[in-house]
């Protein structure tokens, strides 16, 4: 039990069976991908093979006939119509030109063309290159296969066709059947060349023989020669040997698609289109073929697999015991300090107790360094900070000998974080996270001379004690009196602000301090500084905040004039943005520009946010949600000065369109209130203050909201409703003019005939004469 439980016998049978699971996983991957891969690459070599065989005979075969019966037919020297008809009967020699021609375009080319042939579909007469001139009947009695083509061609709509192979007697008159032959195909095409065959007043038609295009298989695809075939568009045989008759049968049957071979029980059958003709090549390869093909490529997969598998158990016998040395070494000193036997526990158990108890030490010793070490830091700073006489404990002063040291000097920096614009959602959700990120990226500065402490404020300002320490390069431009003088001072602060410039969606301005000899003091230096940030609400566009002026504005007793302070409440009644907006530029331009507090400022800033919540209380606005917005606690959340114009403008600009669009659906509604009035009261009495009284506006309002949103005077639309309607009555029938115009309102029959012959052009009673007629 004990050898099978040791680490040696563990550590053997793991590294044996990752070996194993190693060596087979990337045989079998390796033995897959290559028969695949090799499977895949001769069947892609016997498709290209075929391709170019296919494209050797479309080019070889088929083109070079096609050619020549385009030359017959773009001869100038022979017109072909010389035979159409019975008019070479008497020009006889005629005739013999063009035999001679036809023979002439055969001899050039033995290998390929066997005949061409002359048929003239009036008098059923063949001419031929073999055969002279045939008459219709000789021709069905004698020559049934050699002339197939021409029934077909007679009711074709193409210009041209091609007949598949056929066994053709050499002798075309031999009373004897088996007088030999040769496989030929046909091509016909009709004359003039244009022409479809049906409608063609010649056909041409050239006999190929078949072995033209069976020497070329042989020559490109020796190996499939006996198994190489064509068949037609419609599947019909068109060449081939017959040993591949039962292939041929399995491509008939089998779906083809483009470029793909076709399996059956025993072949792989591929095929390749030849477009002259629009018949299909195919080729069929035995399974074995490939079989044999992939033999040696499994006998080297074998051969690789057992090198790779000895090769393994050689590594995994030397790992196994460089490995086993230091644990067993290890084992060895946990036994001695515990004072365990070879007997009382295996090696794993006493790995495995051994590495908890330790693990649990380690884990409540870290415990209490984070829980407690961060938060005596930032207690600690604080109290210096704020100046507060309580005794500190033995670990306070020691934390703060570890942070400061042997430090001569001690200055508080104030920074002042907020977020660019167009970086509002983003700060809002990660402002503490950044402010603690500066803070940390500030401690970890290395200037010579120069230790920085960094904590973030509780008022979400960030303060960093700069501790003025003994250097060895007093050239340095932040040498031992770095924090004493106010020019190297800015210079470290122009560092800081750099080094910020990592967190761009971030601005941050800086102020600070006198320096103090003592931790004690820095209360001092960080209520100089923090009299400075409080402008970075004003001037946010200065990093840096230390001029004498900020200083003076302290100690001002100036109030902003009363006309300022007063123009923004003043033009909220009014609602003209473009005023409002000059009144908040004003006011906010007398703030940066002016000697004001920042207190002072503050409290102005809260005054006119209160104005304008008080201004759209009275008013009773409620904002697109529902409800009051509250501005209060949206103001306390901006940054700086910039963010409260932009804020408090789309605030009023909210409510300037909010309003503006209420009017307009309340101005609508009266609209309609009124059009209707005028449809219900058309012989009533319609004046201006008649309607607007029924409506409950005033007759001058309801008077510019027709002009303003129908585009026409009250007037003009109160007659156009009158002579609308008169005009309705009147199509319709059965009343009189008087009648009618009594009805829209008018108590005069001539002024009411008056007023619709102005709107219409002529009289009621005219324009009734003629609705009749052309009822």
């Amino acid at each position: 039990m004990k050898k099978r439980n040791s680490v040696w016998a563990r550590l053997a049978v793991s590294y044996l069976s990752v070996v194993l699971v190693i060596v087979l996983s990337l045989c079998s991957v390796f033995y897959i991908y290559s028969s695949n891969r090799y499977m895949s690459e001769l069947q892609d070599r016997n498709q290209a093979t075929l391709a170019n065989t296919a494209k050797t005979i479309d080019s070889e075969v088929f083109q070079r006939v096609q050619q020549v019966v385009l030359g017959l037919a773009l001869d100038r020297t022979s017109d072909l119509r010389q035979f159409q008809g019975d008019s070479w009967k008497n020009h006889p020699s005629r005739l013999l030109e063009l035999q001679q021609l036809l023979k002439s375009e055969v001899s050039a080319q033995p290998d390929l063309i066997e005949a061409i042939h002359l048929y003239d579909p009036q008098s059923g007469a063949m001419l031929s290159s073999l055969h002279g001139l045939v008459d219709r009947n000789h021709r069905e009695r004698s020559m049934p296969q050699q002339a197939d083509w021409i029934e077909s061609m007679s009711i074709s709509e193409a210009s041209g066709m091609w007949t598949g192979s056929r066994v053709v007697p050499e002798d075309a008159f031999s009373e004897f059947p088996d007088s030999g032959g040769q496989k030929l195909m046909t091509y016909a095409h009709s004359y003039p060349f244009q022409s479809s065959g049906a409608d063609s007043d010649l056909i041409v038609a050239v006999d190929v023989k078949e072995k033209a295009v069976q020497t070329i298989i042989r020559n490109m695809m020796p190996f499939q020669y006996e198994e190489t075939w064509s068949l037609g568009a419609s599947g019909e045989p068109a060449i081939g040997t017959e040993s591949s008759a039962d292939r041929r049968q399995q491509a008939g049957q089998a779906e083809v698609s483009a470029g793909m071979p076709i399996d059956s029980d025993a072949y792989t059958i591929f095929h390749e289109p030849l477009p002259t003709t629009g018949w299909t090549l195919y080729s069929a390869t035995p399974h074995s073929f490939f079989q044999e093909q992939s033999l040696a490529v499994q006998r080297l997969v074998l051969a690789i697999s057992a090198v790779a598998l000895l090769i393994g158990l050689l590594l995994s016998g030397m790992m196994t015991k460089l490995i086993y040395s230091p644990l067993k070494r290890l084992v060895a000193n946990i036994r001695q300090l515990t004072g365990q036997s070879d007997t009382e526990a295996n090696e794993y158990g006493m790995i495995n107790t051994a590495v908890h108890h330790l693990n649990e030490k380690v884990s409540t010793l870290e415990e209490n360094l984070r829980a407690t070490g961060p938060i005596v830091k930032r207690n600690m700073i604080l109290r210096l900070l704020q100046g507060e006489q309580t005794e500190q404990s033995i670990k306070e002063r020691t934390l703060v000998e570890q942070l400061f040291g042997e430090a001569d000097g001690f200055r508080c920096l104030l920074l002042h974080v907020h977020r660019r614009p167009g970086a509002r959602e983003k700060l809002e959700h990660g402002a503490a996270t950044t402010r603690a990120d500066i803070a940390l990226m500030l401690e970890r500065m290395r200037l010579p001379g120069i230790l920085i402490v960094a904590e973030e404020l509780p008022d979400k300002k960030i303060a960093a004690i700069l501790a003025r320490t003994e250097v060895q390069t007093p050239d340095d431009a932040f040498a031992k009196t770095a924090t004493c003088d106010e020019d190297r001072m800015r210079t470290l602060a122009d560092h800081m602000l750099n080094a910020c410039k990592e967190f761009p969606d971030v601005g941050v301005q800086l102020s600070w301090g006198r320096e103090v000899i003592k931790p004690d003091e820095l209360h001092a230096s960080r209520s100089e500084a923090e009299s400075r940030i409080k402008y970075a609400y004003f001037l946010p566009e200065r990093p840096l905040l230390h001029e004498a002026s900020l200083a003076e504005r302290e100690d001002s007793l100036d109030e902003i004039p009363q006309p300022i302070l007063a123009r923004f409440r003043e033009k909220l009644p009014g609602r003209q943005f473009d005023e409002i907006a000059e009144a908040v530029d004003k006011l906010i331009e007398a703030m940066r520009e002016g000697s004001y507090p920042a207190d002072y400022c503050h409290f102005i800033l809260s005054n006119t946010v209160f104005a304008f919540s008080d201004y759209l209380k009275s008013i009773r606005y409620k904002q697109p949600g529902g409800g009051h917005p509250d501005l209060h606690r949206q103001y306390i959340a901006l940054s700086h000065i910039d963010e409260f114009r932009a804020w408090l403008l789309d605030s009023v600009r909210t409510f300037l369109a909010e309003t503006e669009k209420r009017s307009s659906e309340r101005a609508t509604d009266t609209l309609e209130s009124a059009q209707q009035y005028i449809d219900a009261h058309l012989p009533d009495d319609l004046s201006l203050e008649a309607v607007s009284s029924n409506v409950f506006i005033s007759a001058k309002y309801l008077s510019r909201l027709f002009k303003e949103q129908l585009g026409v005077t009250y007037t003009e639309y109160v007659t156009k409703r009158r002579m609308e309607t008169a005009k309705e009555l009147i199509e319709r029938g059965g009343a009189t003019i008087e009648q009618v115009a009594g009805a829209v309102g008018y108590s005069t029959t001539a002024y009411f005939i008056k007023k619709f012959k102005e709107a219409y052009g002529c009289t009621p009673g005219n324009y009734l004469r003629e609705s009749r007629k052309q009822a």
